[in-house]
């Protein structure tokens, strides 16, 4: 087919018009060539490359989690094996059952996913195609279940010598009574707005007060949430030793503690108005007994830090904004503390506890440029808690803080003692 133009009849229309007809056809041809081009190449890279629906189904979501170790971390926070001996006891103590529709590895896997990763109820309505009344309900049972298990997860610590203390020359044989390390870590609270006042904290948001101490497994040891985030952790040590169900002191051992606690036989703080913390010590060596042991301790009690740092960054539900009432929000951070030592325990060469260090390190280097500017404001913090110390009544026995200074000042002496010759 020509595509000049025919010769005019007369009309000087229909030449014009033939030219455009063949023209419309010829890119309609041409499109379709293409389309059929990209079809083709759709097609090649779908069958190299099989789609994966982001939804998975009840039916789909487990196998597809424990398809690989790195898989199920990503999703549950722990490879197959802990997530296989976990469902193991949970079914052992018979504390989860089957149901018709839901077994107890789906339920486990849906309690995890959401601790993990704080999602809400309608996105697990997609990912298991189940109600958000299923999910809460399943979500309640699990929670629980291991809380009926917290006297088996979360147990006192062992009265030997710890072998990390004992492999480490610059704490041992000095640290040899030390069992662990006990502070408090505030975590994110919703509460009714007529208490809101107690829960506010000094970074200015509602919290909870947890105190917890923990071995140098990073295991903790003891767990005890649902404190008003107002409320000073010397206080609530205080209320925690009175308590028939406290932390479990051996006799002749003791915990490590910061200077917001007081000095006791079985908590021993640092020198006041002495360096303690570790950044303080990156440029400048100790030059006194009391900065040595200052520095020795802090690197003992750095334990405690780094529990807190793995569990927080394990469960993702500790950091957001809560959304279960104030009862369960306690039941949770216990919760996650069981998990925790049970994943410790089947899991101890777990990648977070890697990733934590190095945060630590990075917010110690850029504490350290700004210790000059704050080191004022630290003694003044440091005087406040000592003048609360005294103000409490259950501390009104004084024989044991002489205790505890005596114990402090034996192993300060013996540091110093060894050390000066190899200055």
């Amino acid at each position: 087919m020509s595509l000049l133009p025919t010769e005019d009849d007369g009309n000087g229309d229909d030449g014009g018009m033939d030219f455009a007809i063949q023209g419309c056809a010829l890119v309609a041809a041409g499109t379709a060539v293409a389309l059929a081009a990209v079809m083709e190449e759709e097609q090649a890279f779908f069958e190299c490359s099989p789609y994966e629906n982001t939804y998975l189904t009840q039916r789909t979501f487990l196998p597809y989690a424990l398809r690989s170790d790195e898989r199920c971390h990503d999703l549950l926070q722990m490879n197959v094996e802990c997530f296989t001996r976990f469902v193991h006891i949970l079914k052992g103590t018979e504390l989860l059952t089957d149901t018709l529709h839901c077994s107890v590895e789906e339920q486990l896997a849906i309690f995890l996913h959401i601790i993990s990763h704080d999602l809400r109820n309608r996105c697990m309505k997609a990912y298991f195609r189940r109600s958000g009344e299923t999910v809460s309900q399943y979500f309640s049972k699990v929670l629980d279940a291991i809380m009926s298990m917290s006297d088996l997860l979360i147990k006192p610590p062992s009265p030997d010598t710890p072998p990390q203390i004992r492999a480490n020359r610059r704490l041992y044989p000095y640290f040899k009574n030390c069992i662990g390390a006990v502070d408090g870590t505030h975590i994110r609270a919703k509460v009714p707005f007529d208490t809101r006042g107690r829960f506010l904290g000094r970074k200015g948001w509602t919290s909870q007060n947890v105190l917890a101490a923990c071995d140098f497994d990073l295991k903790f040891t003891f767990v005890k949430a649902g404190w008003e985030g107002s409320e000073s952790n010397s206080r609530i040590l205080g209320e925690t030793l009175a308590n028939e169900r406290g932390i479990i002191c051996h006799p002749g051992k003791y915990y490590l503690v910061d200077g917001g606690f007081p000095l006791l036989s079985h908590f021993i703080t640092p020198f006041r108005k002495m360096r303690y913390h570790l950044n303080e010590f990156r440029s400048n060596m100790p030059w006194t007994a009391e900065e040595l042991f200052n520095h020795r301790y802090s690197s003992a009690r750095n334990v405690i830090e780094r529990a807190f740092g793995v569990l927080k960054k394990r469960f993702a539900v500790l950091y957001g904004e809560p959304m279960y009432p104030f009862p369960k929000q306690v039941d949770l951070v216990i919760a996650c503390c069981c998990i925790h030592n049970f994943i410790r325990g089947v899991m101890p060469r777990d990648g977070l506890v890697g990733a934590v260090d190095r945060e630590l390190a990075v917010v110690a280097d850029s504490e350290l440029a700004s210790t000059s500017r704050q080191s004022g404001r630290a003694e003044d913090e440091e005087e406040l808690d000592e003048e609360e110390l005294c103000r409490e009544p259950w501390l009104s026995g004084a024989q044991d803080g002489i205790e505890g200074d005596r114990i402090r000042t034996e192993i300060c002496s013996a540091m110093w003692r060894d050390y000066r010759p190899s200055a």
